[in-house]
């Protein structure tokens, strides 16, 4: 029993190391960081709450609650910064850990819901957007909160009321991402009740009801926003971020199988143990049948399939499979742990042969860091460290068939890999990914009324780190020469690789050049 209570300080302890340690030590990286920073920005200092907006046009792809949550953080420590931004994701990262946490207690047991907890938390995916200013974990720990409640109420775990808790965390996540916050929800119970032929379950999730519980919770924003834009944000919403992207692949555009190449990679290091377990519960056919089981079945393979069908794929969008994917590993580790499963040939060789080579591959990258990269030598000896004794430690336990071992040595060595990352990677990439100092440099030399123009590039690092609501953005040669033959003093941002477009400009204009890494801008004076 003591064991269990400390199963939840052992999951934050954990948490807080993996999100949280360095969460604001580097700059925004493009595209999406400085986007919803600049965002958040303009937000804090207009005191605005309703109407997001960036670059001076309107923010029509997220809804409004993400930037409520960086609001509130800035407030409370007056400026919106890296540590604000990011402070949201890394605290959903925490809440859906707990979260899985919970549902591995309420439906298998305590030590299930606590391996499970660590196998997500330590899942590659979950880290990386844990610590980035996305919107996406914030919507998946409300969209697990909403499948808890939903599943204790129609699987007879809780109280019927709460499908009513339900509704109203779908209505948080459809403030965060959009509609998916209630389209996923809905598919997965329609799925599971189809499956089960049990329709009666439709009654007792209190539809008519929840119906007002999500409006209430949702609706007011929508109807604020709608209404101070004219209905243009909610069209554009609609329209553009639902309708066109799921069926035109404006942007991101994959093929049917995409999935199947990217889910291996976003979970690991746990895949290793996937196919062996698919292999082990394969001929356990009463398994399958058990409501509990069925029911996390139908939400893997509903998310996979409607993800699979858009025709707008990102890997990111997976990430609401993970809690039930991350139990089906637990229940394959405490089996093997307890003895009722043998520790099999598949299991043995698949783990064997990943951390035998992960040992091999660090080893390699201060060889290959020495011939390619000899300024990054110093940062691959720790990582190649890291990497070589996280692979060599499991894969003694792994011959030793000690699995509870295996699992804890593989949860540490992801918590060493983050730890070498915001140590030494992360700092060694900033030269290359920040644009801070060259914006420091452009604030010396261009005066704060005169005008500022960007060529082709809408990525708004600029307008956050050069304090400016509005960069316009020109497209065309045609635009440029139009500038060019307006009198005053002006300066435009141009890449190097799009200079080639403006060859034309002579080389005394460059008044400023960024010479870091591969995406190199410059300065241009409009006038002499």
């Amino acid at each position: 029993m003591n064991e269990q209570r400390a199963y939840p300080f052992f999951l934050i302890l954990l948490s807080a190391v993996l999100f949280f340690f360095g969460l604001g030590w580097r700059d925004f990286w493009a595209p999406v960081e400085p986007r919803y920073a600049e965002i958040a920005r303009i937000m804090f200092a207009k005191g605005e709450w309703i109407v997001p907006t960036v670059n001076g046009e309107l923010y029509t792809d997220k809804p409004i609650l993400y930037f409520w949550l960086v609001l509130i953080a800035s407030k409370l420590v007056g400026a919106v910064n890296e540590w604000t931004v990011r402070l949201p994701p890394a605290l959903a990262g925490l809440g859906v850990v707990l979260t899985t946490y919970a549902f591995g207690r309420s439906f298998f047991s305590a030590k299930i819901g606590f391996i499970a907890a660590a196998v997500l938390a330590t899942t590659y995916r979950v880290i990386w957007e844990s610590r980035w200013a996305h919107t996406d974990m914030v919507f998946v720990f409300l969209f697990a909160l909403s499948m808890y409640f939903a599943s204790r109420a129609l699987l007879r775990k809780g109280q019927r009321d709460e499908m009513l808790l339900a509704y109203g965390f779908m209505g948080l996540a459809t403030l965060t991402k959009g509609l998916i916050g209630v389209v996923l929800p809905a598919l997965i119970l329609v799925t599971f009740m189809a499956i089960r032929r049990e329709w009666r379950l439709l009654v007792e999730a209190k539809l008519p009801l929840g119906i007002v519980v999500f409006l209430a919770v949702a609706g007011p924003w929508f109807y604020l926003v709608s209404s101070a834009t004219e209905g243009k944000w909610l069209t554009d919403f609609i329209y553009i971020h639902h309708i066109q992207r799921y069926t035109t692949a404006a942007r991101h555009g994959q093929s049917f199988y995409y999935y199947f190449t990217t889910l291996p990679a976003d979970f690991l290091p746990w895949t290793i143990f996937a196919l062996p377990a698919l292999f082990a519960y394969r001929l356990n056919s009463k398994l399958w049948n058990q409501p509990n089981i069925l029911f996390f079945l139908a939400w893997f393979f509903a998310i996979f399939l409607f993800f699979s069908l858009s025709n707008t794929k990102r890997d990111l969008y997976l990430l609401p499979l993970f809690p039930p994917a991350a139990l089906f590993i637990a229940s394959y580790m405490d089996d093997l742990i307890s003895g009722s499963l043998p520790q099999s040939l598949v299991y043995r060789a698949f783990a064997l042969v990943f951390l035998g080579v992960l040992p091999v591959v660090g080893l390699a990258l201060p060889v290959a860091a020495w011939m390619l990269r000899p300024d990054a030598l110093w940062i691959s000896l720790p990582a190649a460290l890291v990497m070589a004794a996280g692979g060599l430690v499991p894969f003694y336990f792994i011959l030793k068939r000690k699995p509870w071992n295996v699992f804890m040595a593989t949860s540490v060595l992801m918590v060493f890999i983050v730890a070498c990352a915001s140590l030494w990677v992360m700092p060694y990439l900033e030269q290359f990914k920040s644009r801070r100092p060259f914006a420091l440099e452009i604030k010396k030399i261009v005066p704060a009324g005169a005008p500022l123009y960007i060529y082709a590039d809408t990525m708004n690092d600029f307008n956050y780190y050069l304090e400016r609501e509005v960069i316009p953005v020109l497209h065309t040669r045609s635009e440029v020469e139009k500038l060019l033959s307006q009198p005053g003093i002006g300066y435009m941002l141009i890449r190097n690789k799009n200079l080639d477009r403006l060859d034309w400009i002579p080389q005394e204009r460059m008044v400023a050049r960024e010479s870091r890494g591969s995406t190199n801008w410059n300065l241009v004076a409009l006038r002499p």
